[in-house]
């Protein structure tokens, strides 16, 4: 039975793919520049760029998690996940970075999607709670740090809305 795997799958389309109660990560992220990805307000926030880095870092995290294998990616702490700021011209790097990310997402997604709601009740590790717990998680941190580039994007005048089309 996939009721709960369904309900992941389509929360996760949501998130990145759907404008349906809130911007999805596609429209937050469409037309980036490099610049504006590497902007931060008065140097008190991460960039764009930054939180896009953090996303790909811990969207990855969790698909070796719930594969049982290693992260080749470590990190000292949370915030070293974020990165340095980016290059405001490196418009390759930035096209790199989006590219990643969508690719890990999709990666995930094909990850969630050969769950079944049995896998999800068991545990991703030896003594640490449930799959379905885990996608939970980093379902709403997804989400938090959407709403982070939004209102980045609304900082910098650069936010044309959302299309609800």
């Amino acid at each position: 039975m996939k009721v709960v795997t369904n309900m992941f799958l389509e929360q996760l389309e949501m998130n990145y793919h759907k404008n349906d109660w809130f911007a999805s990560m596609d429209q937050a992220l469409r037309g980036v520049t490099a610049t504006e990805a590497a902007w931060t307000s008065s140097g008190n926030s991460n960039s764009i760029w930054q939180i896009v880095n953090h996303l790909i870092f811990w969207n990855e995290d969790v698909i070796h998690r719930i594969k049982g294998t290693e992260n080749p990616q470590k990190a000292e702490d949370n915030e070293e996940t974020f990165g340095n700021t980016g290059d405001p011209e490196d418009v390759n790097g930035w096209a790199q970075t989006m590219q990643r990310l969508n690719e890990v997402m999709n990666h995930l997604k094909t990850v969630i999607a050969d769950l079944d709601d049995e896998k999800l009740k068991a545990p991703y590790a030896a003594d640490r709670y449930s799959i379905e717990r885990l996608l939970s998680h980093i379902m709403m941190h997804d989400t938090y740090h959407l709403g982070q580039i939004v209102l980045l994007r609304k900082l910098q005048s650069t936010w044309d809305g959302v299309d609800w089309s």
